[in-house]
């Protein structure tokens, strides 16, 4: 079955009339994604793509681009000068009161909302109703094939194995009092992503207790503090192999250089970690069950045990977001404090559980797992055993 045929079927099953799938500039990423456009093609001209839920589907491109939709062997119409613009759409429209665009009701979901106001106004000045293509997208960006799945299982084992040499390399820096930095560290990761042949959108965070308070800092070679003993150190690292189509893995562990980890930070971590734990045996409940369940049900059951903790105010970002080739995919976010998502969480698609607390100029702990739910809807957790209690970076057989 075409992609096309496909994207039709899922129209029929959304209840809207068409899928209307606009672009102006790649500034609808999702649009290109979906309708498998060339990464390459020369696009300055905005177009437009009508899929129904009956009948034949239509293109609408300018006279002088038509290559960047060549590929769809579909009926096309062509405009060039702005009224032939408006005229176009509103006929490709008039068959339709009910569209579906990349477009977010008061912007709740805000990682699908690519078609800008002055589109929805004309598309509504037709009559039509536009609502969101937010469920029908995951369909089509965030699953992931079988070999894409095995490929983020490998990634993740090796990027935990990376995490874990960094963790022996500060202990034998501590250890023999040697001076080692942030900086250091998060080179050292990136030197072990290139001898493993995986890549990264960015530099890994490693980050001492009052850095890590910001859920985002990362060193740099201007920037950097150095590690002794008694400190908290944070490592968030995400990685995935360098082949086409490769997905992410994304993981972050904490640990402690001393042999021994104080009574307050254990006690800390336990929090969080009794969160991201009550997640992801939700999410194994639910698929064990064959019921839904969508983004947000995922972070309230691990934030109302951090909040049941008295902790609520210090857990200042979502439980987690979608993965792909992108380490911040399309689909479903583990998400009720940031946005609302509803969008249920599909088989064939990866996610983060990554909840933690952050309290300014004083400590940041986090932890983080990937999940997988594998299109016969089983549930991975590809970088286990997952981190239990906080590393005694300078114990003995610590490593997991």
């Amino acid at each position: 079955m075409s992609q096309l045929s496909v994207m039709q079927r899922a129209v029929a099953e959304s209840g809207f009339d068409a899928w209307v799938l606009y672009d102006m500039r790649r500034s609808n990423d999702l649009a290109w994604d979906v309708l498998q456009l060339d990464p390459q093609a020369h696009c300055t001209r905005r177009w437009m793509v009508i899929i129904p839920a009956q009948g034949r589907p239509v293109k609408l491109t300018h006279r002088m681009e038509q290559d960047p939709l060549s590929h769809l062997n579909i009926e096309a119409v062509l405009y060039d000068t702005r009224s032939s613009w408006n005229e176009a759409v509103g006929a490709c429209l008039a068959p339709y009161k009910r569209i579906a665009m990349e477009y977010s009701p008061m912007g709740d979901l805000p990682v699908v909302s690519r078609v800008d106001a002055g589109m929805i106004d004309l598309v509504r000045s037709f009559g039509v109703e536009v609502g969101s293509s937010a469920d029908m997208l995951q369909q089509f960006t965030a699953v992931l094939s079988e070999d894409q799945i095995a490929g983020a299982c490998m990634a993740a084992g090796e990027l935990r194995e990376t995490v874990m040499r960094a963790f022996e390399l500060i202990a034998t820096a501590v250890g023999e009092n040697r001076r080692i930095t942030e900086y250091d560290v998060q080179s050292f990761i990136l030197s072990e992503f290139k001898r493993k042949g995986l890549v990264t959108d960015s530099a890994p965070i490693v980050a001492i207790g009052p850095n890590a308070a910001s859920p985002h800092y990362a060193p740099s070679i201007i920037r950097s503090s150095e590690i002794t003993s008694e400190m908290v150190v944070l490592i968030d690292a995400w990685c995935r192999h360098d082949s086409p189509g490769s997905v992410f893995a994304d993981i972050t562990w904490v640990g402690y250089t001393s042999g021994h980890v104080p009574d307050d930070v254990e006690s800390a971590f336990s929090i969080i970690r009794r969160g991201r734990d009550a997640a992801l045996e939700l999410v194994r409940e639910r698929f064990a069950q064959g019921a839904p369940i969508a983004g947000y049900e995922v972070d309230r059951a691990c934030r109302s045990v951090i909040e049941d903790a008295g902790m609520g105010h210090a857990f200042i970002h979502r439980t987690g977001h979608n993965i792909t080739t992108q380490v911040h995919g399309p689909g479903a976010n583990m998400d009720d404090f940031e946005t609302h998502d509803t969008r249920q969480i599909l088989p064939g698609t990866s996610f983060s559980i990554e909840p933690g607390t952050y309290l300014p100029d004083l400590m940041g702990l986090r932890t983080e797992i990937d999940v997988i739910i594998t299109h016969d809807r089983q549930v991975l957790v590809p970088s286990e055993p997952i981190q239990r209690h906080v590393l005694p970076i300078l114990a003995e057989g610590w490593a997991a």
